[in-house]
């Protein structure tokens, strides 16, 4: 008879530099916990690692027997005695901002302030982490998304998010320096309260498209700019295709079709009769095509003037630009292998811009005054 399977499973996973990260994955109140610890295997290149390794598995094993022992505890509701120091939630905090300082990354340590604040404004600066149990934590997520205003007003959901995720951190490492027993936070349900905010993506109408089109560059010393920016918006490739685009890099099919390398996507886009007018007119077809492009600054200043000479509220940037081609694709009733073949991403990328249109079927001719897509 085979011994019953380990209730909590002790696993890793492959980071840098052929290290393990070790985490524990089991099941509590129906949820499935997957537990980092925090701990890393070292590949067994010398006697060195191989003995650093040997320590760093025994830790592991222990913290997972004192987790099997707390959740059968748990569940058969029996209280585990312990002897841990009562040690401020504030300090926790602070040595979590201290470690991730430490490892130079400026910016999450700059969120953890901001955790920090938002924590305090929950329930006050003297809370213990004696008192930062499971329905502390349920609370708290409740607070950051529905209550807690920083000095920038009602906080995102995407910052909520990360603050809970910095919340779990410093949890994590009070449980390493033993100052709690295990993370609360891991016993409540967050991801269907607190979701990732993906922002509408900004595209220009097909009225904003012909204003642009009818309106001439500010700058009459760079035409090179309006045609640049048309041509992204007919193909959809980004400043720094448009850059480094070279006449060689127009391919023409057997069928007598043109078509442009995406460099950044490794894709052929097929040029639609809206792209090719915005070619510029030369018989030297060599080198770059879009000779003469000043530097990104001096761009982004022709595209403020040009933008505000057409009366377009929308800050021209070729991220709209390409967000404007995807638009378009979509308008003319693209299916979705269409539109993501055209876009050079996956079916899964694909989500965040079909919102774009509501898929109402169009006429001919509003798809041929849209994109023209031969």
């Amino acid at each position: 008879m085979n011994p019953p399977k380990a209730r909590i499973s002790l696993k890793y996973k492959e980071i840098d530099g052929g290290r393990k990260s070790l985490y524990l994955d089991y099941y509590s109140n129906g949820k499935r916990i997957r537990e980092s610890l925090r701990l890393y295997l070292l590949p067994e290149t010398s006697r060195k690692a191989k003995g650093e390794n040997k320590a760093v598995m025994q830790k592991a094993m222990e913290i997972q027997h004192r987790r099997m022992d707390e959740l059968t505890a748990s569940e058969k509701e029996v209280e585990i005695e312990t002897s841990l120091p009562d040690v401020p939630l504030a300090k926790a905090i602070k040595e979590y901002h201290t470690f991730i300082l430490g490892r130079g990354d400026k910016s999450t340590a700059g969120n953890i302030m901001g955790m920090s604040r938002a924590v305090t404004a929950y329930r006050g600066e003297d809370v213990m982490l004696s008192d930062v149990d499971v329905s502390y934590c349920d609370g708290l997520v409740d607070f950051l998304r529905y209550d807690y205003h920083s000095v920038h007003g009602k906080m995102k959901m995407t910052t909520a998010r990360s603050y809970i995720y910095l919340f779990s951190g410093a949890l994590n490492m009070a449980v390493e320096k033993g100052y709690i027993s295990r993370n609360p936070l891991f016993f409540v349900k967050i991801h269907d309260r607190i979701t990732r905010e993906r922002p509408q993506k900004q595209f220009l109408s097909v009225e904003e498209v012909r204003l642009l089109m009818e309106t001439q560059c500010p700058v009459i010393s760079r035409p090179q700019v309006k045609q640049a920016y048309l041509f992204s918006i007919f193909t959809g490739l980004i400043a720094y295709d448009i850059v480094n685009l070279k006449w060689k890099d127009l391919k023409t099919s057997p069928d007598g079709k043109l078509s442009v390398w995406c460099s950044s996507r490794k894709i052929f886009i097929p040029l639609s009769s809206n792209a090719l007018r915005w070619l510029p007119d030369t018989t030297n077809h060599r080198g770059l095509i879009f000779k003469g492009l000043p530097k990104d600054t001096e761009i982004n200043n022709i595209l403020k003037l040009w933008q505000r000479k057409a009366g377009i509220e929308k800050r021209l940037n070729f991220s709209l630009a390409r967000n404007t081609f995807a638009f378009l694709i979509l308008y003319t009733g693209a299916e979705v292998a269409t539109f993501c073949s055209l876009m050079g991403i996956s079916s899964k990328t694909a989500k965040s811009y079909l919102v774009m249109v509501d898929h109402q079927p169009a006429s001919m001719d509003e798809k041929l005054k849209c994109l023209q897509l031969d």
